[in-house]
């Protein structure tokens, strides 16, 4: 009886439109779970704040499901936005992941002929070989041959190795001074202005130890 009491006025309630489908998940048998998201929660202005942001304040993504209520509870919640930096503390980061590696260096040392060169560039290595016809210069017998096509692809995994006649014909090195960065963000700002943002402040940092530096020296110079 209580399961049906809940889902007739869950139906009504849908009905006068003051709850959506999206809003509220129906349970056959029983009573419906309201699902709580970042939508409902609204911008109270303190002091000046309204001047300031006249337009509001609001989520990024309304969509974010903060909690799931059963028939009879509620939440009151206040909330304080506070700006930070990600050396404060880790929730500040707007960085999700941010990691680098060595720009691969690959190199077909032998030629690698049709069929090996069908599961080099499609199984062992791809993206990172291409297939072409071979031509005057190579070895005739050969209908084609695979080339270097994209370093950048190789995950240096060298499954290529597994084949003994590849294991002699592909070298797979690091280029020592080139770095591939991957910055991934998470959406609060884009991976551009976070890594103009590090670039300047890793700038300052730099001129602030020249400074010391300098002075430091002045110092020594004064002392003597």
């Amino acid at each position: 009886a209580a399961a049906e009491a809940a889902e007739a006025h869950h139906s009504a309630q849908h009905k006068a439109g003051k709850e959506t489908m999206a809003e509220a998940v129906e349970m056959p048998g029983r009573p419906y779970t309201k699902h709580v998201y970042s939508r409902s929660l609204e911008f109270v202005p303190q002091g000046t704040q309204g001047d300031q942001f006249p337009e509001g304040v609001h989520m990024v993504h309304d969509d974010i499901l903060l909690a799931k209520l059963r028939p009879g509870q509620s939440i009151e919640l206040e909330a304080h936005a506070r700006r930070g930096v990600g050396e404060d503390h880790a929730k500040f980061s707007p960085v999700a992941t941010a990691s680098y590696r060595l720009m691969p260096n690959v190199e077909l040392i032998k030629p690698v002929y049709d069929e090996l060169a069908d599961d080099l560039a499609g199984l062992y290595e791809p993206d990172v070989f291409t297939v072409v016809k071979c031509g005057p210069e190579d070895e005739p017998g050969h209908d084609r041959k695979a080339v270097v096509a994209n370093p950048y692809a190789c995950t240096m995994s060298r499954n290529y190795m597994r084949v003994p006649e590849l294991k002699e014909a592909v070298k797979i090195t690091r280029v020592p001074d080139h770095f591939i960065f991957s910055v991934e963000s998470v959406g609060a700002i884009t991976p551009g202005v976070i890594l103009a943002e590090a670039l300047r402040i890793l700038k300052f940092k730099c001129h602030n130890v020249i400074r010391m530096a300098d002075e430091s020296l002045e110092v020594e110079g004064l002392n003597e």
